[in-house]
């Protein structure tokens, strides 16, 4: 498939280019057959960017959205409504974008701590995408602390309550809805868990 964009932005035609222009029956059959979003979620520090870096890696054509690198605004409230509905929204113009421009594949990776917030994202996405999966990234707290660490940020002492009270709200908000599809990364490495999920995905079709 493709070197070259469409007349209309939709994508990538056939080289040698098909005869029957934008959209070809090439491009409906192969590449949309693997057009999806997979969401990460997980708490802090569970490996939630490393994993979806090395997702992104495995389509052929994809982009990493970093949710907590698009959403690092100033001034910076967690629990801020408008900040949380900013993102999602950038989120789901920043996709648009790029599947205009040939880009038919999409990991995001950030922190839900409740099945609504899942949701309200997963209600944006979905009329731009119907293949949305999301993924829980789950930890022995003892392993998890030594992953935050080893990562030895200037924070680390916030963070080593963060991650345990995120763990709690996430383990509890489970037990209520949907925040994605449990996936325990204990003794794995962030290549091996996206493996893991890569398996997942290609059983889901």
């Amino acid at each position: 498939m493709a070197g070259e964009d469409n007349e209309n932005g939709g994508g990538y035609l056939c080289d040698p280019p098909c005869l029957s222009g934008a959209f070809c029956a090439h491009y409906r059959q192969g590449w949309l057959e693997g057009v999806m979003i997979i969401i990460i979620n997980g708490s802090l520090g569970v490996g939630k960017t490393s994993v979806a870096e090395h997702l992104t890696t495995k389509f052929n054509r994809a982009v990493h959205l970093d949710g907590d690198a698009i959403g690092d605004v100033h001034p910076f409230t967690i629990y801020d409504e408008v900040r949380i509905t900013h993102l999602y929204r950038t989120l789901a113009h920043l996709i648009a974008f790029h599947q205009k421009n040939g880009y038919p594949n999409f990991v995001i990776n950030y922190v839900f701590e409740s099945h609504t917030s899942l949701q309200k994202l997963l209600d944006l996405l979905r009329p731009l995408d119907n293949d949305v999966q999301a993924y829980w990234l789950t930890c022995r707290a003892e392993e998890q602390e030594k992953r935050i660490r080893a990562r030895r940020r200037d924070q680390i002492g916030w963070e080593l309550e963060r991650f345990v009270e995120l763990q709690e709200i996430q383990s509890k908000a489970a037990e209520k809805g949907f925040i994605g599809e449990e996936v325990d990364t204990t003794g794995l490495s962030a290549e091996e868990v996206a493996e893991r999920i890569w398996r997942m995905v290609d059983d889901g079709f």
